[in-house]
C-alpha cells in the first residue's frame, strides 16, 4: 500500500489522500483516473489553464522516465505547477529595480541627468526580466552534438545544423566559412 498525498486545486477538488496497492506513481495515477471521476479529464485539459504536474516519490522529483520505474515504498506527491514559473529572468527583474532604486535615490541627491535614464533602463531591464519569467522558453537554442546532428563535411561546416529560433546570416558573395544549413534534401530519380 502507497499513500498518493494530491496538492493544490487536485488535492482541494478530488481529495488530499488516498491509500492505494500500486507499485509505480505512473499506476497510481492511473488508478486515480479510473476510480475518481473526473480525475482524468481534469489531468488532460490542465494544460490549457496553464497548469503541469511535479511528482515526487517521497522527496525525490521524478521526471517522465522514471514514473514507471520507480518501485519505492515512499509516498507519492503530486504537486500542480504553473507553466512559466521558472528561475529564469529572476536577476534580471531584480537588478532592474535595483538599478531604478539607485536612479530615484540619484535624482534626489541632483544627479538628475544621470538618475532618470538609470530609472528609465532599470524598468526596461524589469520589465524584461517579468517578460522573461512568463513566456515559455525553447530548449536546444544553441546547436547540439547529438545523434542526429553528426559531422558532415557536404556543405562546409563539421555541424551544420542549428535549432528552430537562432538567427541565420545573409550571406552576399562568396562563402568561407561554415554555416547553419536551413532546408537541404537529397532525391534519386530513375535513369531512362
Amino acid at each position: 500500500m502507497r499513500t498518493i498525498r494530491l496538492y493544490g486545486i487536485l488535492g482541494s477538488t478530488f481529495g488530499r489522500e488516498f491509500k492505494l496497492s500500486v507499485a509505480s506513481p505512473k499506476e497510481a495515477i492511473r488508478a486515480l483516473c479510473v476510480i475518481v471521476p473526473g480525475f482524468e479529464r481534469f489531468l488532460n485539459t490542465s494544460k490549457q489553464r496553464g497548469l503541469t504536474y511535479a511528482v515526487f516519490s517521497g522527496k525525490r522529483n521524478l521526471n517522465d522516465d522514471e514514473l514507471s520505474m520507480d518501485q519505492s515504498t515512499a509516498d507519492i506527491r503530486i504537486a500542480p505547477v504553473i507553466l512559466g514559473s521558472k528561475r529564469g529572468g529572476v536577476f534580471q527583474t531584480i537588478l532592474g529595480v535595483a538599478l531604478v532604486a539607485v536612479g530615484a535615490v540619484a535624482s534626489y541627491f541632483g544627479g538628475g541627468a544621470v538618475g532618470v535614464p538609470l530609472m528609465q533602463f532599470g524598468a526596461a531591464m524589469a520589465l524584461g526580466g517579468v517578460v522573461q519569467m512568463l513566456s515559455p522558453q525553447t530548449t536546444g537554442l544553441a546547436s547540439k552534438q547529438s545523434a542526429d546532428n553528426k559531422a558532415s563535411y557536404a556543405f562546409g561546416g563539421v555541424t551544420n545544423t542549428t535549432a528552430q529560433g537562432n538567427p541565420v546570416p545573409l550571406l552576399y558573395g562568396r562563402r568561407r566559412i561554415g554555416g547553419a544549413i536551413i532546408s537541404a534534401g537529397i532525391y534519386v530519380e530513375d535513369q531512362q
